[in-house]
């Protein structure tokens, strides 16, 4: 357990880093683009890929290969069996990533009219949007063999490179802002070059990082039994393990009806959404997935346990208290990081009311990356792909209900509704076939974070009415020095109470800080 969460906290760490970096590029493309037409058509133009790096390098993908490639890493039949499997694995991605990319750029006008459907009558957003996505989508090759890469280093435990990679992204992000804005039409268009240029980096940087344990070379993909066994996962998992992302993009199909500013509002407040579940679900469930898979092929049953027990735990650990802050803080967040430049007041008030919603899902969102990673671990991936296509139809239904009353709001109620609904199906099928079980100690420190998160809400619910009754008069200074000041008490108030309860232990809490 002490390898896992050491593990964790380094991913975390980079995760953190990237999302710092990520929050700097958010920032500047609200003071750049706000909430206008320009912004809308980028996300548009932006989903598609964005969904296929999130699926491949968090979900589907690593999910598929991690199982498998476990297997012949620990077993291997003779020395070039693991080089052959990446040779195959790398050569078959990007065979099939060229002739996606190839076939999604002539076709990007009736791509962006299934994505975007409101576009059809807003020819200036439609015309964008199409465009960006042409420059955009060969993205997807680069980013594809990244996390692949990723994957390859994240079997033998390096987590390193694969977190880190990214804040490269953000990185290109910030500074095709700065320097090719005033060489191109519009910063939007900055903004999709950066995309490409960032997938291009990070390529180049795990390429070389998975050159420690092979030299993959580009060969004709021979279609054996480790190959079909990786086929057979993968395709369920696609959707299985996207359906968050599938979600959002939904949301987004959904919102192009609205008036302008929607699909932007949502942006912005998932990407803060992402934020926890970034530095903590998709970091939990990275380094998850090759501990389990390697205890359940050893038939260690205790580890098991224990390993989707402690996860489990520390999902609630982290998770609760960041929906907390996340629900009652949502407008000061969004007013001190995004309100200047083209991001206007009325931003301001969609935004954080569409975080204040999503953040009611997201404890589920932290926990479907453990439970998913229970199944995948097992090598099934069919079952989290039936579950899925439950909550999608479930976020469709109620988005569509919603939408009139809520505009925006009721897309983010819908999504975190669907995400409980997954949840809650995931455990009741790991707990029917027997592979998950709560053990007494889960049980008690459950109850004892539910009162401190509590208790953490009347707290943070107290200081938000005191600090900030008249946020627009405060200096920006004096708004960012409260809301960091809040925190700050959240955190001393929050892990008080759940040392005071013994949920964890001094020493425990310094290791994770040592950590």
């Amino acid at each position: 357990m002490k390898s896992l969460f050491r593990s964790f906290f380094t991913v975390s760490f980079y995760t953190f880093l990237s999302r710092v970096l990520g929050f700097i590029r958010d920032i500047l493309i609200a003071r750049y683009l706000g909430s206008t037409v320009i912004a809308d058509a980028f996300f548009v133009a932006f989903r598609i890929p964005n969904f296929f790096r999130r699926v491949l390098a968090e979900g589907a993908y690593s999910a598929a290969l991690i199982p498998v490639f476990s297997g012949v890493v620990l077993n291997p039949k003779d020395e070039r069996e693991a080089s052959d499997f990446v040779e195959n694995t790398t050569s078959m991605l990007l065979f099939a990533t060229v002739v996606l990319t190839i076939l999604f750029f002539f076709g990007m006008p009736y791509i962006i009219q299934v994505l975007a459907p409101g576009f059809t009558d807003n020819k200036e957003a439609y015309e964008l949007a199409v465009h960006f996505g042409k420059i955009i989508f060969p993205y997807i090759i680069f980013i594809s063999l990244a996390a692949h890469f990723a994957s390859i280093n994240n079997v033998h435990e390096r987590f390193a490179a694969g977190a880190f990679a990214p804040a490269i992204l953000n990185i290109s992000f910030i500074l095709s802002l700065f320097f090719l804005t005033p060489f191109v039409t519009t910063a939007g268009h900055a903004l999709s070059y950066g995309v490409l240029i960032g997938g291009i980096l990070q390529f180049l940087y795990l390429y070389r990082a998975v050159l420690n344990f092979y030299r993959p070379r580009i060969i004709l993909p021979v279609l054996n039994e480790k190959l079909k066994k990786f086929f057979k996962l993968f395709l369920p998992g696609v959707v299985g393990s996207g359906v968050i992302q599938l979600n959002i993009v939904i949301g987004t199909i959904i919102a192009s009806f609205l008036p302008v500013g929607a699909i932007s509002h949502i942006y912005y407040a998932d990407r803060l959404n992402q934020l926890p579940l970034a530095i903590f679900g998709i970091a939990l469930g990275i380094v998850l997935l090759p501990s389990l898979s390697k205890a359940i092929k050893q038939s260690d049953q205790e580890t098991t346990n224990n390993i989707q027990n402690r996860s489990i735990e520390f999902s609630l650990l982290i998770s609760l208290p960041s929906a907390i802050g996340l629900f009652i803080l949502a407008e000061p967040i969004i007013y001190i990081l995004f309100e200047r430049g083209a991001f206007v007041q009325e931003d301001t008030f969609y935004t954080a009311k569409v975080l204040s919603y999503f953040a009611l899902g997201l404890p589920a969102y932290i926990i479907i990356k453990v439970f998913v990673s229970c199944f995948f671990a097992r090598e099934d991936t069919k079952t989290p792909l039936y579950i899925s296509i439950v909550s999608v139809i479930t976020n469709v239904v109620l988005s569509l209900l919603l939408i009139g009353s809520m505009r925006e709001m009721g897309i983010a109620v819908a999504t975190a509704i669907s995400a409980w609904v997954n949840a809650l199906l995931l455990y009741f099928f790991l707990a029917i076939r027997n592979h998950m079980k709560f053990d007494d100690l889960l049980v008690r420190n459950s109850i004892k974070i539910l009162l401190s998160s509590f208790l953490l809400f009347v707290g943070i619910y107290v200081l938000n009415g005191l600090f900030f009754t008249n946020i627009s008069g405060n200096s920006e200074l004096l708004n960012s020095t409260l809301l960091l000041l809040i925190i700050f008490l959240a955190i001393i108030i929050y892990f008080g109470l759940v040392i005071m309860l013994k949920v964890l232990s001094v020493n425990q809490l310094r290791e994770y800080l040592k950590k």
